[in-house]
């Protein structure tokens, strides 16, 4: 029996609980055009950064035209219309049913909803196949156990790549975010889980997956690792 003391269930509720409600109001913010602080503006600079170069990564694999691509964690819709703006069919999955609802708004806005799917749903349970599938910000959430479940669950979607960022262990961050759980909680936000270098690698090996190229994201506070990962 494991004696890990990660619940699925829980965390789920959890993620679903932030995200439709406080944490859907903070990250429209930074992922929209709202007037932000100097610290949210360069989360929104940094995410920024991340998403050019994992679209970079996604244009040099070659898919064709129409090609499918799951969006695991859409949010607020930013990379899945970038993507179908680009003639890609896209599945736009989220767990709070908030971001999924403003991702087809914004898709419907810009004209791009023929090319895209919309569905509430967790990365965990989340099915189909596609010819590449891309996670950002969302495994950052999940422990050891829970990253390697989902990350699992993301690479048996596809025979192409996984594009995705985590949270490398730092200290000097491990040591910040403890001391953020004594800010009040309305400057909180939800807890990011660092896993380390060992941990990573046993869930790629799990989910039989092995590494193309990764690049470290670090801009003001946004700070995080993207991978482009495919099959063994």
């Amino acid at each position: 029996m494991s004696s890990s003391s990660f619940n699925a269930e829980e965390h789920k509720k959890m993620l679903r609980s932030y995200f439709d409600g406080q944490g859907f109001q903070r990250w429209a913010s930074i992922y929209g055009d709202d007037k932000l602080s100097s610290v949210r503006n360069t989360v929104r600079q940094g995410h920024a950064v991340m998403m050019d170069k994992a679209f970079d990564w996604l244009q040099q694999l070659g898919l064709p035209k129409g090609a499918t691509v799951l969006d695991a964690g859409c949010g607020t819709g930013l990379f899945s219309i970038r993507l179908a703006k680009e003639g890609y069919k896209v599945k736009s999955v989220d767990i709070a049913s908030q971001m999924v609802a403003k991702t087809k708004e914004e898709a419907t806005k810009q004209g791009v909803q023929n090319n895209m799917e919309f569905e509430v749903n967790t990365i965990e349970s989340v099915s189909g196949t596609y010819d590449a599938v891309v996670c950002f910000d969302v495994l950052i959430h999940y422990p050891a156990e829970g990253f390697s479940q989902a990350f699992r669950n993301l690479s048996s979607l596809t025979k192409g790549s996984v594009i995705f960022t985590y949270a490398p262990y730092n200290n000097i961050l491990a040591f910040q975010h403890w001391l953020g759980g004594y800010f009040p909680k309305k400057e909180r936000r939800t807890t990011i889980q660092m896993i380390r270098e060992e941990e990573m690698q046993k869930a790629m090996d799990a989910a039989g997956m092995k590494l193309k190229n990764r690049e470290k994201i670090s801009w003001g506070f946004y700070h995080t690792m993207l991978m482009n990962s495919s099959h063994k």
